[in-house]
């Protein structure tokens, strides 16, 4: 078994979508068998210190939190990993994909593109121009013929498929994940394995039943 990871996950602090308290959401991930986790506010990175100070709260110090954040684009959200919280608020709301992208890249992080196929949030035709690292094919948030579509964008354009709970909930935290081939243990181990393909949509109802 491999190690299993949520990429996308809000929380209430910095998120007023969300209903999920920072506070619980470590011992809920743990809960749902998890190896570890990102949050992925919107606009919003949450620092190193707070993560840590999260962690260890909860006594989880082999858990694995880490931040990146969520960008709405003119088409589409990404989901951005790596990219140094001082620099968050250089990607203004509403621009063009293809150009937080890049961006992202020149600092050196990585991009996902979230519910591509989701009502109204899509990338368009030109998905594939944007450098992306994967493509999120199942959440809480896609629905059934949304998922197969999304399944279906990643092989055509071939980008590897992600899964994530986009959880707003406590209780959808981990009812979807990512399994990577190695441990993640760092934004940059993430970033690594992302950029590599060493992971895979995880069948975490059989997971989670294998671990409790």
């Amino acid at each position: 078994m491999g190690y299993l990871f949520d990429l996308h996950v809000h929380t209430n602090r910095y998120s007023p979508c969300s209903r999920i308290p920072p506070e619980q959401l470590v011992r809920q991930a743990l809960r749902a068998g998890l190896d570890g986790l990102a949050i992925t506010e919107h606009h919003r990175q949450w620092e190193e210190e707070e993560l840590g100070a999260l962690v260890n709260a909860n006594g989880a110090s082999r858990f694995t939190l880490l931040a990146g954040f969520e960008y709405s684009s003119s088409q589409g959200d990404l989901l951005i990993y790596g990219v140094p919280s001082d620099q968050v608020s250089s990607f203004i709301p509403g621009g063009p994909p293809q150009k937080a992208a890049e961006m992202a890249r020149r600092l050196g992080g990585v991009c996902v593109a979230a519910h591509p196929t989701r009502a109204g949030l899509g990338f368009g035709e030109r998905i594939h121009e944007i450098p992306l690292v994967g493509i999120e094919v199942v959440s809480v948030n896609l629905k059934e013929y949304e998922q197969r579509l999304a399944l279906g964008l990643a092989k055509a354009i071939k980008v590897p498929p992600v899964a994530c709970s986009d959880a707003h909930r406590l209780e959808d935290v981990g009812r979807y994940a990512t399994e990577f081939q190695d441990p993640i243990r760092s934004m940059s181990d993430l970033q690594k394995a992302l950029s590599r393909g060493r992971f895979r949509p995880a069948d975490h109802a059989l997971a989670v039943r294998g671990r409790v």
